[in-house]
């Protein structure tokens, strides 16, 4: 079984140019891994394999069906019921395997997310499709419920096709990774529309050979560029000593009456003395223009700069959280007594319900009833649509300058500031849906580290994020000077970001937070 897609050109209706022009790809059995930066076509790529999508030129062929699982859950998958109470064992093991009981049915709406993804991944490998689409399937999904899917996931054997930046969850089932860019903003002089590179290894490996790869081609385009500047410069004295030895072989120079002089330019002329210095450019310009051609035919990687500084606090000083027991309906959360020096990051982890976000918005209630709430910027899982509109009317009110200092962030984020600036704030619709949920929450961040911060709370914050800022946050959070907490199930983005760690436990309706 596999996807061929050949010379496929696709744009949106909206667009003024291509997504994807000339565009051919394969995918065979197995479970391959898309990635890329937002925007690049990852989910459109998954659409038009599943036939959501028409392209307008080219075409894509799937031996058998393709079955395709959005990021969202809200809808009840069409087929749920059927495939749920069907009399085939080998289809009802998938809702086994993935622990989908009849009173879930019952209770659909009121589902957690990873529930809802639970039930999305087990209707569709009980229709055993030929081709399995998954679009970013990990996002809000704890350690737990990752590990029922991927296990699930890895018995498909038809050929699988996933969008996801979640590493560990991608390098577990993927034995491919496919990497989609646009050229123009990959290299000079590309092309503006999607291009792909492929690696035979998990996304780990890929970003790993992806970053080694470029760097290598930069050098190689570095070195002959080096090379062809020192060529101009040794052609440039070469001329001038061409110049120099035809002025002094020049009899204009000499008394009309000095025969010896005379001799003697007749003799240096007849030995081709005075060829000598523009034979060497002639052949040095050849030289260059090999040189120039060898580098003309590399591509030069455009050098992207990452990072962010947060403004310090003027007196830093530690987060002190005092034993105290948290309540939230019948559940109850103890914590102890719990310092966060400066620059200190910290993850906090655990299973979905235990208690993670009830902590840390303690930590900012706490804060805030000590007079430093304006040290502390919080980044939640989700914004509501009136905080969207807020966020993006917060940007629109700032001046050029400033504007230009957090479109500078975003840049460093991974993100194309030209989406956002050329927007103006009289435009707007209320409820903000014209940027992501990932550029949107990037935004939050460019705006929140313009003042002084004590305190930098991100709770889930690689969710909605494309690998490309995920890596740009991760170095970004490396340099920050303030206290950070971080809420993720990401291990990946945890071992690279923090330096500790304290974990949620819940036994029925009790709970402790405990370092670990």
């Amino acid at each position: 079984m596999s996807v061929q897609i050949n010379t496929l050109s696709f744009s949106y209706p909206s667009a003024h140019t291509a997504l994807f022009e000339d565009f051919s790809l394969q995918f065979h059995d197995g479970w391959t891994c898309v990635a890329g930066s937002n925007g690049c076509g990852k989910s459109t790529l998954l659409k038009l394999v599943a036939g959501m999508l028409l392209p307008d030129s080219g075409s894509v062929s799937c031996d058998g069906e393709a079955v395709y699982c959005a990021q969202e859950t809200e809808e009840v998958p069409p087929d749920l019921y059927c495939a749920f109470w069907s009399g085939d064992n080998e289809v009802r093991r998938f809702f086994s395997r993935l622990l989908v009981g009849e009173e879930m049915l019952e209770r659909y709406d009121t589902l957690s997310g990873g529930e809802k993804k639970r039930i999305q991944i087990a209707c569709a490998l009980a229709g055993r499709p030929s081709v399995l689409l998954l679009d970013e399937p990990t996002n809000h999904l704890d350690a737990r419920t990752s590990a029922l899917i991927s296990g699930a996931l890895a018995s498909f054997r038809g050929t699988g096709i996933m969008v996801s930046h979640d590493r560990s969850f991608a390098d577990a089932l993927c034995g491919r990774t496919v990497y989609l860019y646009n050229e123009s903003r990959a290299f000079a002089g590309g092309r503006d529309c999607i291009a792909a590179d492929s690696y035979p290894c998990g996304l780990s490996g890929a970003l790993e050979l992806r970053q080694a790869g470029m760097e290598q081609t930069r050098g190689e385009w570095e070195q002959l560029d080096a090379k062809v500047a020192s060529e101009k410069q040794r052609c440039a004295r070469l001329e001038e000593e061409n110049r120099r030895a035809k002025s002094r072989l020049s009899k204009k120079s000499f008394q009309p009456g000095d025969h010896d002089a005379a001799r003697k330019i007749d003799v240096a002329r007849l030995s081709g003395k005075d060829r000598r210095t523009g034979d060497a450019k002639s052949r040095l310009e050849t030289q260059m223009r090999r040189t120039e051609s060898g580098r003309d035919g590399i591509k030069k990687p455009v050098r992207r700069k990452e990072g962010f500084s947060v403004a310090d606090d003027d007196s830093p000083k530690p987060v002190v959280i005092a034993e105290t027991l948290l309540a939230a309906g019948s559940y109850s959360l103890r914590v102890p007594h719990i310092e966060i020096c400066p620059g200190e990051k910290i993850a906090v982890t655990g299973q979905n319900g235990t208690g993670k976000t009830l902590f840390v918005r303690h930590v900012i209630s706490r804060l805030e009833a000590a007079g430093r709430g304006d040290g502390v910027m919080y980044l939640p899982q989700e914004i509501a649509p009136e905080e969207r509109h807020a966020v993006l009317a917060a940007f629109y009110a700032l001046d050029e300058a400033e504007k230009g200092g957090v479109l500078s962030t975003l840049y460093r984020l991974g993100s194309e500031p030209e989406r956002i600036a050329p927007l103006s704030a009289s435009a707007l619709p209320q409820d903000g849906t014209e940027l992501s949920p990932g550029e949107l929450r990037k935004l939050m961040i460019a705006l929140a580290v313009r003042k002084p911060l004590s305190l930098l709370v991100l709770d889930e914050p690689t969710n909605h994020m494309d690998i490309t800022s995920v890596l740009a946050l991760e170095a970004a959070l490396a340099d920050v000077g303030c206290a950070v907490l971080v809420v993720s199930h990401d291990q990946a983005f945890l071992q690279r970001v923090t330096e500790r760690s304290l974990c949620a436990v819940r036994e029925g309706d009790r709970g402790e937070l405990r370092a670990v």
